[in-house]
């Protein structure tokens, strides 16, 4: 492990700028109308003399607007040095992202500042600053005597936090009485009694009503007695039988690359089958299984989603094999040869871009299927960025040295299966039909503030995690960062694709329209991919083993409320999107794989919340989309903004 802080992959890893993502805004913008309230957080530390953990209340005042539509700019104010933590920073910039997000991308929300007294760390008061900043939007007044812990999700679900019977003894100190807690922390262990505490019968015994709450939208009535604008839950339509068609059409090609990948890996001699590659055939041979009882089920996107997916893992399995043989038959030199003869997968990748530069959506359902190649297309570029991070960088240690190899192979394969399946989904786009596409749609600006979102969404990742994997393994940050990015795909992901892949996306398709919408499809996915580590690192509470290979999931019963809840949303933004007469082809697509993914295993559960992630904001950007360049009016009292402009705000901590 200790070999990953290679200064040469280090810098690869982590010395990229990104690029500016502020909304634009003409010289002529309205300035937003400037609004306050003040919230209330809870939290707890350890009390100076006798080391027990004491809870506490803090004020945080908040102030939305005052800055020309269309620019986003939050800061946090202090009156002690550094006295808000990175990665409360980091969940301030969340709550009022997602606060836009909810009031339709809402320009107000974009623009918040946050006054903070003293120390402050973590993320457990996000859902709390989320209704704090739509308060002000909406202009709701904020029962002062209510306070709540729990982070927020991207789709407005309230995580779990720890340390609530303290915080509720610090509610109870300064006077409030009531505290709203997530749902599914009921129950907690307190270290000082090492007991198991009832929190709704903790709250009776000091006075103070202790509420659970799964959303936002249900926390926000009790705080304010007014609804938040919320889609209606109705029952979803079925996808068209000429969509399901076009999809049926696709499958037999993905059968064919399992068949074959498996067919030639199971023709080398043993030497060519390590464990790990065993492994994957062993789960694409499961899952291909599976697809049949789907197609019988009438569930063509799952049925599909099924065939793709065991073909990259039988592949996976033929790479890794095929590495291996080499390696064994010829020495490690025939396969460090091997892993840079990549003239195949560039090919894959140039045709790839071709065939989505020149390619034109023309309708929503277009679009969204569109937007979904460009997303494959994203992210095996960022599969390929990691493969040359790890191949140029190849320590001397050669057991080490071959399991990069190893790596290097796996990165390759899936890169090229990403660029078949962004050509698959162009394909089906041509068959596609739809409301048209109006102009003026602002894609630009939903660009930027999903990168904004991924930005903020990384910066508490690095804080909850990288901080853990540099102290055990004795690494400075950057090693650790760069540690974590080799062991988990998904945070590679991220991290490659916000400094490295966004700003090569020009060389790919030039400016116009194409690089517009790719750009929109690779923040959605960051922003996806850094919500989901959160929930993984914080909120689920996912237990790894040392190569981040999953062992066990700690809080298995807020993930079933979470995907339940996470469901009702999804379902509601698919009405939203029906309701407003944009087509729902797509998403519904997406949301069904959720769905027969959420009945497997705990791997696959945490995918289907990430499934259902991306239907919503999927669903909400067509929405946004549609409107064209109207900006979302809300019928509340709009105060006179001041006369001098706000003081300049801290920046966030991604800008330090």
């Amino acid at each position: 492990m200790m070999r990953l802080s290679t200064t040469g992959l280090i810098l690869l890893l982590l010395t990229a700028v990104l690029p500016g993502t502020g909304f634009s805004a003409g010289e002529e913008a309205a300035v937003t109308p400037i609004s306050k309230v003040t919230v209330y957080p809870l939290a707890y530390g350890i009390r100076a003399g006798d080391d027990t953990p004491f809870g506490v209340c803090h004020s945080i005042p908040i102030t939305v607007g005052g800055a020309p539509e269309g620019e986003i700019r939050i800061g946090i104010f202090e009156d002690k040095l550094s006295g808000a933590s990175p990665m409360w920073r980091a969940a301030a910039w969340q709550a009022s992202l997602t606060a836009a997000q909810l009031l339709d991308f809402n320009p107000q929300a974009m623009q918040a500042t946050f006054t903070v007294e003293g120390k402050i760390d973590g993320p457990s008061a996000g859902a709390l600053l989320t209704i704090g900043v739509l308060s002000a939007v909406l202009g709701d007044p904020l029962r002062d005597d209510v306070t709540m812990t729990g982070t927020i999700n991207p789709d407005g679900m309230i995580g779990p936090v720890g340390g609530i019977p303290f915080k509720i003894e610090g509610a109870a100190r300064a006077g409030k009485t009531t505290v709203l807690i997530p749902a599914h922390s009921r129950l907690e262990l307190d270290p000082r009694t090492k007991e198991i505490v009832d929190l709704i019968g903790h709250g009776e015994n000091i006075g103070v009503k202790v509420i659970p709450v799964n959303d936002i939208w249900t926390a926000y009535k009790i705080f304010t007695g007014k609804p938040l604008p919320r889609p209606e839950a109705k029952e979803l339509p079925t996808v068209s039988p000429k969509m399901s068609k076009h999809v049926l059409k696709h499958i037999p090609r993905w059968n064919k690359l399992y068949k074959s990948a498996r067919e030639k890996y199971v023709s080398w001699p043993d030497f060519g089958h390590p464990e790990y590659a065993n492994q994957q055939l062993a789960s694409a041979d499961k899952i291909n299984k599976q697809i049949n009882s789907l197609l019988v089920e009438g569930q063509f996107a799952p049925a599909y989603w099924d065939a793709a997916w065991s073909a990259a893992l039988a592949w996976v399995a033929h790479e890794v094999g095929r590495y291996h043989y080499s390696n064994n038959a010829y020495g490690r030199d025939a396969a460090v040869k091997l892993m840079f003869q990549d003239q195949w997968l560039e090919k894959e990748v140039d045709t790839t871009a071709a065939a989505i530069r020149f390619y034109r959506p023309l309708t929503f359902d277009q679009l969204s299927i569109y937007m979904e190649a460009c997303n494959a297309f994203f992210t095996g570029l960022c599969y390929r960025s990691l493969a040359n991070v790890i191949r140029e960088n190849l320590p001397d240690d050669p057991d080490v040295a071959g399991v990069w190899i190893v790596a290097v192979a796996e990165q390759h394969v899936v890169c090229w299966l990403n660029m078949k399946l962004a050509r698959d989904y162009l394909e089906l786009a041509d068959s596609y039909e739809g409301t048209p596409i109006p102009e003026g749609a602002p894609v630009n600006e939903l660009s930027k503030f999903f990168l904004r979102s991924t930005e903020a969404g990384l910066s508490m990742v690095n804080e909850l995690e990288v901080k853990k994997v540099a102290k055990k393994y004795k690494l400075n940050n950057d090693a650790a960062i760069a540690a974590l990015s080799l062991s988990d795909p998904a945070y590679a992901m991220a991290q490659l694709g916000m400094k490295q892949i966004i700003p090569s996306l020009p060389k790919y398709f030039g400016e116009g329209k194409q690089l517009e919408y790719a750009r929109l499809a690779a923040a959605i996915g960051l922003h996806t991919r850094a919500a989901m580590l959160i929930a993984k690192y914080y909120s689920l509470g996912v237990e790894l083993d040392d190569n981040y290979n999953f062992v066990r999931l700690k809080r298995e019963r807020a993930l079933e409320d979470w995907l339940d809840d996470s469901k009702d949303q999804a379902q509601r933004a698919i009405t939203g999107l029906g309701d407003a007469g944009i087509d729902q082809t797509t998403c519904l697509q997406i949301f069904s794989i959720a769905r027969i993914y959420e009945g497997r295993s705990a791997t696959d559960r945490i995918e289907a919340l990430g499934y259902y992630f991306t239907t919503n904001v999927l669903a909400q950007v067509l929405q946004r989309l549609a409107a064209g360049d109207h900006v979302p009016e809300l019928d509340v009292p709009q105060p006179a903004p001041l006369p001098a402009p706000l003081p300049a705000p801290i920046p966030p901590p991604s800008e330090e």
